[in-house]
């Protein structure tokens, strides 16, 4: 099985938390679009922040053409050509604000990673959006699976994530990770039950991985950049 090279990104509070502190958003995707990556893997939680759902009677002619996507002032030096795929594991068809997401100046497509139990109903909703879906799994997504068929299907070779605690845990328990970069906020986070930044399943059975530090970066306001090659 071949799969791409997968780095896990986000920034956290000095006790590991991923809100509930000030964050410069600026700095944050700067640091992140080093990577001129082929897919950026997103959770369906992540996702559903890019808009309200849309209404059922919506129809997919309000869907932006993809070559005429806004630029967000400021940011236009980080759009590269050609743009990755937004990549989103959601069997369970929680998404349903595409086309907030495809209005979006960074991606030139979506592709939904889907499992066999996926409703009937999402897969026809995300046709009639002209989303493609990729079916790779039995109830839940299978990650490595998945990674192997974009390698296989659309020829990624590197994937930076955009997402939660819940999706990296995932990642980690399954092996597939084989870098992981943070920007370490010199702040404590001040809201109660703020996600950690990776939350390993509960039902693990392998290994935790080993870390090897490979970069480090003092920034500017005291903030840390690191970078860990992940063991398999």
């Amino acid at each position: 099985m071949v799969r791409p090279r997968v780095t896990v990104y986000n920034e956290t509070s000095v006790d590991g938390r991923l809100e509930g502190f000030e964050q410069d958003a600026g700095r944050y995707y700067r640091l992140g679009f080093r990577w001129r990556s082929d897919a950026i893997l997103m959770g369906s939680v992540t996702a559903q922040n890019f808009g309200p759902a849309e209404s059922s009677g919506q129809q997919a002619k309000t869907l932006p053409a993809p070559d005429r996507l806004p630029v967000f002032p400021g940011f236009e030096a980080l759009v590269y050509e050609p743009r990755p795929l937004l990549v989103v594991p959601d069997s369970r068809g929680a998404v349903r604000n595409w086309s907030h997401a495809l209005a979006q100046p960074w991606y030139r497509s979506v592709v939904v990673l889907v499992s066999k139990t996926t409703p009937p109903g999402y897969l026809e909703y995300l046709e009639r959006r002209g989303i493609e879906h990729l079916v790779a799994g039995e109830d839940r997504v299978d990650l490595p699976f998945a990674l192997d068929q974009l390698h296989t299907r659309y020829g990624v070779q590197a994937v930076p994530t955009d997402c939660g605690g819940a999706l990296n845990g995932v990642l980690l328990a399954a092996g597939v990770v084989d870098e992981l970069a943070v920007i370490i906020n010199p702040s404590v986070c001040a809201t109660p039950g703020a996600q950690s930044w990776i939350r390993l399943p509960p039902t693990l059975t392998a290994s935790v991985p080993s870390l090897t530090l490979v970069e480090v970066d003092r920034l500017e306001d005291g903030a840390v950049w690191l970078r860990y090659q992940v063991g398999q």
